[in-house]
């Protein structure tokens, strides 16, 4: 495949960033923007060379399309995913893979069987800040025996569809899914999970986590997210823990790196980056655009997503019940399905 025909499903925000990114991408041709709102897509459509503003997937497949870009609510991407798949069409989903581990299981299951390529958009893993610390793990230079995360948001405030379950499939498919993302990414798969929770001022849902987690590399992590704090900056930060060493990230703009004892740290900031750079969005779009041309891996497979669906799912079943769980026995019966 040399062009790759794409299709935009929904016309929100995140399909602005994808749109503007693939634009720049001689090797794609968008060719159709749908959305349940005709102006939306109408909108998007217009700032394409020639995409067709439609109103459905069904319609965006019938228009030939290689690979479709998923940008709609949470709890809806489901059943649009499985679509693709069953048609053998390519799929890029933004997060989440889904809102409940059954329905993970069904796209793991589905992209299996498919000849078409699953994508799942986890963007922070190809922000600058990331990559540094990715890097130095991998290159040896800073071994994570010991880690802590932490995210502050103003979901469940601002913007308001935030605070509707029944729209993100609540708060951790929000935002915190990148870090925990980040975390399997960063230090291998969990092992163990204990998590405290509160429904401290939201009306629908648990809206304070403190959570304990090993991995299968030995680090010790902590995640402390809370979404009633307000938009207050650093809103997310990465603390890693080597051998006298340390590298902190603030946001996606800053990160700090200190080798060792009487070593000069290392400073790199972001801050004049453009957005979409910035935080990933990019590099995930050429990377999943590689895999359908080249051939290549594509960034974040089905059974990856599959990961961190099921590390989500244990994280509340801990905050129901206070009992830490092992991932690996966790839920055992749906991989015999």
């Amino acid at each position: 495949m040399s062009k790759v025909k794409v299709g935009i499903l929904g016309a929100g925000g995140i399909a602005q960033t994808h749109v503007d990114n693939l634009k720049n991408d001689t090797r794609v041709d968008i060719i159709g923007i749908a959305d349940i709102k005709q102006e939306h897509a109408e909108n998007l459509a217009k700032q394409t060379e020639h995409a067709k503003p439609v109103g459905s997937l069904e319609e965006l497949l019938e228009l030939g399309v290689d690979a479709v870009y998923v940008t709609i609510p949470n709890t809806l991407h489901v059943d649009a995913v499985l679509t693709c798949l069953e048609n053998n069409v390519n799929v890029f989903s933004e997060k989440p893979m889904a809102t409940n581990l059954a329905d993970a299981k069904k796209i793991k299951d589905a992209a299996a069987k498919s000849d078409a390529i699953y994508n799942l958009g986890m963007n922070q893993r190809y922000a600058h800040v990331f990559k540094k610390v990715k890097g130095l793990i991998e290159k040896g230079e800073l071994h994570p025996y010991v880690a802590h995360m932490k995210l502050n948001r103003g979901e469940l405030l601002n913007p308001a569809w935030t605070s509707n379950p029944e729209i993100t499939g609540g708060f951790f498919f929000e935002t915190p899914i990148h870090l925990l993302d980040l975390s399997r990414y960063l230090f291998g798969e969990a092992v163990t999970v204990t998590c405290e929770a509160r429904q401290s001022i939201s009306e629908s849902e648990l809206d304070s986590f403190t959570i304990l987690l090993t991995y299968e590399s030995g680090t010790i992590a902590t995640f402390v997210t809370y979404a009633h704090s307000g938009w207050s900056f650093p809103f997310e930060s990465l603390e890693v823990y080597g051998k006298h060493s340390t590298i902190t990230t603030k946001d996606l703009d800053h990160v700090m790196y200190s080798p060792g004892l009487n070593q000069k740290i290392e400073v790199e900031e972001y801050f004049d980056v453009s957005f979409a750079d910035k935080w990933g969005y990019v590099e995930e779009d050429r990377l999943f655009i590689d895999s359908l041309v080249n051939g290549s891996k594509q960034p974040v497979s089905a059974e990856d997503g599959y990961q961190t669906a099921k590390l989500i799912d244990a994280i509340y079943e801990s905050a129901k019940t206070g009992e830490k769980i092992t991932l690996s026995e966790y839920k055992k019966e749906l991989e015999t399905v």
